[in-house]
């Protein structure tokens, strides 16, 4: 962010204005952004913009080591509250790793993963079977490991 004008997608800034806690994020977000680029030896990058992007500030950023990865910043909001633990949970299986995290301000560090295609771009009967495959696969999994015939 160093020299670089603070861009926000139209969504999220639509969003933040339908509250003043979000508000009061969105007015902090500038110091928030440079406190994490000087903490995490980052660069950031222009923030991704679309219909996706309406509940966290989200940029591909650069770690001091040349690291691609991701910095997401979420707003106040209901549906957010646990995903730093859930992320640390699931330890990038089947999701991105969690690299570094600040839960006071709903901060992360994301490993970036590409393509990056979203799963709802994909036709319903695709994901379906994507998310079958995958329950299915641990399902297996885990009867293999308590000891279960599948």
């Amino acid at each position: 962010m160093k020299g670089m004008a603070l861009r926000i997608p139209r969504g999220l800034a639509a969003n933040c204005h339908k509250a003043p806690e979000r508000a009061a994020w969105l007015d902090r977000l500038p110091d928030v952004l440079r406190d994490l680029e000087r903490r995490w030896s980052l660069t950031l990058d222009t923030p991704l913009d679309g219909e996706e992007v309406n509940c966290s500030y989200v940029a591909a950023v650069v770690r001091a080591d040349g690291t691609p990865a991701v910095l997401k910043i979420g707003m106040p909001h209901m549906e957010g509250e646990h995903e730093i633990h859930g992320l640390r949970f699931w330890d990038g299986n089947p999701t991105v790793r969690l690299l570094m995290a600040d839960e006071d301000l709903g901060a992360m560090l994301l490993e970036r993963c590409e393509p990056g295609t979203v799963l709802r771009a994909l036709p319903e009967c695709e994901q379906d079977v994507v998310v079958h495959v995958y329950v299915y696969r641990e399902y297996i999994l885990l009867c293999q490991m308590v000891g279960l015939a599948v």
